[in-house]
């Protein structure tokens, strides 16, 4: 097995494979989901029907969320392969494998070619790492640039050469260019942390600082004056003051407010290796007492990302993804040292706990997963049990390599257990929960039902997957006096709403003011289609009135 993973060409081919499946199989067939991956594809798709390559822009007006980069893969990918749900999602797929090859190599240079092996399985085939990879949003160009970052830093560090320490230097810069300068930051702080603890300081001198800054500066601030030039304060205002400090100190979302909030993310998203974190993170312990430097570092990482996020005041699945980086390796080394033997008894007796309640809840998971879809999406049951008995086939095979003494066996059945799980989820699950994720079934029936020049109006969360399935420009309906408003125009008009909101507005207990008589025409999972005219052909489903 060592001499096998020696030999880089047939390492990275095997990660290469798994990848090209977990990562592309049905990349498309799924609808952009509301509102993060409609969100970036329509601004994307705005961009390049405008020729622009600077200013982000979506609903015809510019935006100032994120940075440019992301925009620029999707808008380059939608120019060659058109617009469409693969083109928009191929960036992450393609970065969520060039991550995987790259934690390899990081594992390698730090431990051994096996750890390095294992953290990229682990790696590709958690739950959030498969998803993200699957996804158009910008948080797996992030993560694969910080950790392209690290690893360069690495190599330049761990073997004296310069050259690494500016290929580091750029991919930071990529990373500031997709999601903001905050990682710039922590990136610095971490390095600067695990040299002070590994008490070798002296390391900084060896390394080109004033060249990696203009490497840095020249990829990373010409976007940033030309927006400024472009937009001026603006542009401050938007990007840096709300979209980066408001947000540290504001929470923008309902959720997140608790300090453990990110605990179950990071034991969910890791899933199915979290059941092994714990005693990960105690052999960490035991290695770090050694002075191990990639352990120290491994550490250092993880409470620098883990303890911004939990301090931050928004928090969101995906902010603390890039903390994945250094539990991948932590719990790739751990399976490691138990496959050679190196593990002391106790932290061999965890893995071994840890393994057999990994595979009762393999076996026996998937029961509240059909309980949950009988109760909320009957649709989806036969997809969760056929994909259940594929999951439990190949806990089984895990189960009986391990119990035979075949531990490297039973690690890949794992990994085969996730990646054999994907086919009857992408055939037969996806497709129904696309009805309740997406807008593009509610969409097609607008663009059959709407005339020229009426009207359109969603609620917040479903007006970026219209706009990119209808190519209109929904008013936003966030506030209830902006529903009443546009429900009581004079001209026939359009409305995408929740069946519960819409009721509320006819609720004398909740709206005062008289609403006009509207009609839902359709319903798509909760995404109900209203006009307030009797439709053509007198065809509805729920006429709603004032009560008398």
């Amino acid at each position: 097995m060592d001499k096998l993973l020696k030999n880089i060409v047939v390492a990275v081919s095997l990660l290469a494979i798994l990848c090209g499946f977990l990562f592309f199989f049905q990349l498309g067939k799924l609808a952009l989901t509301d509102p993060d991956e409609t969100f970036y594809a329509e601004t994307a798709k705005e961009m390049l029907a405008r020729g622009e390559w600077v200013t982000p822009y979506i609903y015809g007006h510019p935006q100032f969320e994120k940075p440019i980069l992301f925009y620029w893969l999707v808008e380059s990918s939608f120019k060659i392969f058109g617009v469409n749900e693969f083109a928009a999602r191929l960036p992450s797929a393609l970065f969520g494998m060039i991550g995987v090859i790259a934690i390899f190599f990081l594992g390698r240079i730090l431990f051994n070619s096996r750890a390095g092996f294992l953290s990229a399985i682990i790696l590709a085939t958690n739950v959030e790492y498969v998803v993200l990879s699957r996804a158009c949003i910008t948080d797996m160009v992030l993560f694969v640039f910080l950790l392209l970052a690290v690893t360069f830093f690495f190599y330049g560090y761990m073997r004296n050469r310069g050259h690494y320490y500016l290929l580091s230097a750029s991919a930071m810069a990529m990373a500031v260019l997709t999601k903001g300068p905050i990682f710039l930051i922590l990136f610095i702080l971490a390095i600067l942390v695990f040299l002070l603890i590994a008490k070798d300081l002296k390391a900084l001198k060896r390394i080109p600082v004033w060249q990696s800054a203009l490497v840095f500066i020249v990829l990373a601030l010409p976007w940033y004056l030309a927006m400024y030039r472009i937009h001026g304060q603006a542009f401050i205002d938007g990007f840096f003051g709300f979209h980066n400090v408001n947000r540290f100190l504001v929470s923008e979302h309902k959720i997140g407010s608790q300090v453990y909030y990110n605990i179950p993310i990071v034991l969910g998203g890791m899933f199915p290796w979290s059941l092994f974190i714990p005693v990960a993170f105690w052999q960490l312990f035991k290695k770090i007492r050694l002075g191990d430097k990639g352990a120290i570092f491994l550490m250092v990482w993880f409470i620098a990302i883990f303890g911004f996020f939990t301090a931050s005041s928004t928090k969101l699945p995906t902010y603390i993804f890039p903390c994945f980086l250094a539990v991948a390796l932590i719990v790739g080394v751990l399976l490691d040292e138990f496959l050679r033997g190196l593990a002391a008894t106790a932290v061999a007796n965890g893995v071994r706990a840890s393994y057999y309640t990994l595979a009762v809840i393999m076996l026996f998971g998937w029961v509240g997963a059909a309980i949950y879809a009988k109760l909320d999406l009957p649709s989806i049951l036969p997809g969760v049990v056929v994909s259940a008995l594929c999951l439990a086939f190949g806990t089984m095979l895990s189960l009986t390599a391990f119990i035979n003494k075949r531990p490297a066996w039973a690690f890949a059945f794992v990994a085969y257990s996730v990646a054999v799980f994907m086919i009857p989820l992408s055939a037969m699950v996806l497709p129904e929960v696309e009805r309740y994720e997406t807008s593009k079934e509610v969409s097609t029936g607008l663009l059959a039902l709407m005339k020229p020049g009426e009207k359109l109006a969603a609620e917040s969360n479903y007006v970026p997957g219209i706009a990119f399935y209808t190519g209109k420009f929904p008013l936003n309906l966030d506030k209830h006096h902006i529903q009443i408003s546009f429900i009581n125009s004079k001209e026939r008009v359009w409305a995408v709403m929740k069946n519960k909101n819409h009721g509320h507005l006819y609720n004398p207990e909740i709206t005062k003011q008289y609403v006009r008589p509207s009609y839902i025409v359709s319903s798509v999972g909760k995404r109900s289609i209203i006009t307030n005219e009797l439709p053509e052909g007198g065809r509805f489903l729920i006429k709603r009135e004032r009560p008398e």
